[in-house]
C-alpha cells in the first residue's frame, strides 16, 4: 500500500479532484449503498455549496484546519479525503461543544472501491495527532449518519462515543445524525 499511495495534506492543484471525489463518495455512501431516495435538487444544492472546489480551497488556505488526501500514484486520482480543524457548534450542535477550541473532523470518506484496505485507518492516525496537537486536551467531535453502523463501529474503535444526536439539513430532506466525542488524551 505504501508504494502505490501517498498520504499527504492537500494543495490548492487537489480542489477539482476533491470537489469530484467528494461527490463521488457522498452519492456512493448515500444514494447507492443506504438507497436514500433525496430529492435530485437537494444533494445538487449542497454539493455545489459544501463540495464545491472553493470551499475546498477555502479550507485548505485556512491555517486552523487541514485537509488529507490519498492519492493513487499510477494513475494520480485522489482515492480517499479528510477534513479537520476547530469544532462548531452550528456544524455539531451540542451544549457541552466549545466552538473554534475544541476540535472535529469535518469530513472523512474514501472511495467505495478502496474500503476495507486500511485507508481510514491511515487517515485516522494522522488526524487525531494532528487535532490534538493544534486542539491540546480538547476533545474531538464528529457528526456520524445514525445508520452509517460501519462508520460508527470505525469511530467507535478510536475512542468516539455518542454524545447526541442532531438533524442535518440536506436542502429540505433532513438526515438524522448521531453527535460522537472522544476524550482527550485517549489512546487506541
Amino acid at each position: 500500500m505504501e508504494n502505490k499511495f501517498v498520504f499527504r495534506r492537500a494543495h490548492l492543484n487537489d480542489i477539482d479532484s476533491l470537489s469530484k471525489l467528494c461527490e463521488q463518495t457522498y452519492r456512493e455512501a448515500f444514494v447507492e449503498v443506504f438507497s436514500i431516495n433525496y430529492p435530485e435538487k437537494d444533494p445538487n444544492s449542497y454539493l455545489r455549496s459544501s463540495a464545491s472546489p472553493e470551499w475546498f480551497s477555502e479550507k485548505i488556505l485556512d491555517q486552523t484546519r487541514a485537509v488529507w488526501v490519498i492519492e493513487d500514484k499510477t494513475n494520480g486520482e485522489l482515492v480517499a479525503y479528510a477534513v479537520a480543524g476547530p469544532a462548531d457548534q452550528k456544524d455539531i450542535p451540542h451544549d457541552d461543544l466549545c466552538s473554534n477550541v475544541d476540535g472535529a473532523i469535518h469530513c472523512f470518506f474514501v472511495r467505495r472501491d478502496y474500503q476495507s484496505h486500511g485507508f481510514g485507518k491511515k487517515l485516522m492516525n494522522i488526524i487525531l495527532p494532528w487535532l490534538e496537537e493544534h486542539h491540546p486536551n480538547k476533545p474531538i467531535w464528529l457528526n456520524v449518519w445514525s445508520r452509517n453502523l460501519k462508520a460508527q463501529r470505525f469511530y467507535t474503535h478510536y475512542g468516539f462515543i455518542k454524545v447526541g444526536e442532531a438533524e442535518f439539513s440536506m436542502g429540505e430532506w433532513k438526515d438524522h445524525d448521531f453527535i460522537m466525542k472522544r476524550q482527550p488524551n485517549h489512546s487506541v
